[in-house]
């Protein structure tokens, strides 16, 4: 994908949203977007409709994989990467399986977490959440 004019970045925890907004501002990403809820998150979504998402498994208020098939379900075009600690391989296999474009672990230091948006962005194969 290329670098996107807007993105919802969806974590309970606030810092990794202000992390997550900073390393995407240093993209290019003109908008950003926060949700810390699954609810909120629907909401947001819905009202500004951004071409990236950026998805906690675990969040309040929902479960991040079912809200992934949920985006899915409505809306096939918008980029979702979840960014997760929990980087098992059964989790992995179950977010390719939902329809996620990309998986990055939210636990990378800050220069691994730009090499992987750097891939993602580039339309790098090897940021596939497939490996």
């Amino acid at each position: 994908m290329s670098i996107p004019a807007s993105a919802l970045i969806i974590d309970d925890e606030n810092h990794i949203r202000i992390y997550l907004k900073m390393l995407l501002k240093k993209f290019g990403v003109a908008k950003t977007y926060e949700a810390s809820n699954i609810a909120l998150a629907r909401e947001q979504l819905a009202a500004f409709k951004p071409e990236l998402v950026t998805l906690d498994l675990n969040m309040p208020g929902g479960n991040g994989l079912d809200f992934l098939r949920e985006i899915r379900a409505h809306d096939a075009d918008t980029y979702v990467i979840v960014m997760s600690a929990d980087a098992l391989t059964s989790t992995i296999r179950a977010v390719v399986e939902a329809g996620a474009d990309g998986f990055i672990r939210k636990d990378l230091p800050p220069p691994q977490m730009l090499e992987e948006l750097s891939k993602i962005f580039a339309d790098d194969p090897s940021a596939s959440p497939s490996g």
